[in-house]
């Protein structure tokens, strides 16, 4: 059984086609892994998992990246993407950020999805009988991954 839950705020800060505000306030597992969070990402988005992608720290959306190695040390320069060791990776082993950094989500670096996770407030007990990760707060519609556009 999990002995602490993280709350996490997870807005979409950039996409190709993001026209709305989407945000959403979820609680995970503290054991929960990268590639755990990489699907939790595509069920909150209901985007197809058709495309690479990778999370990240930065000062700012578009600051300088450094990458999370498979010994969980923060690196600039390194660019692990698309599940390996990487998504084997808990988050009590990405929390604390390096200082200053946020954690970001990138998906399809083609129309650019990119998602910053805030990790809110003190660690959290687990609710017997509750499933994690739970949505607890939901701003905005689902960003339409591929949008029809009229001719």
């Amino acid at each position: 059984m999990m002995k602490t839950i993280y709350t996490l705020s997870i807005e979409c800060v950039w996409g190709a086609y993001l026209k709305d505000r989407f945000l959403r306030i979820v609680e995970v597992p503290t054991d929960m892994t990268l590639g755990e969070m990489h699907f939790l990402m595509q069920d909150l988005t209901g985007f197809d998992d058709d495309h690479m992608s990778t999370f990240y720290a930065a000062n700012t959306l578009r600051g300088k990246k450094v990458w999370l190695t498979d010994s969980g040390e923060w690196e600039e320069g390194h660019d692990a993407v698309d599940g390996g060791p990487l998504w084997d990776i808990p988050l009590h082993n990405v929390f604390p950020l390096p200082k200053h950094k946020k954690l970001y989500y990138w998906f399809d670096f083609g129309d650019d999805w990119k998602f910053e996770i805030r990790k809110k407030g003190k660690d959290g007990t687990p609710v017997s009988g509750v499933k994690y990760p739970r949505v607890i707060h939901k701003e905005g519609p689902k960003p339409e991954q591929y949008p029809t556009f009229e001719e």
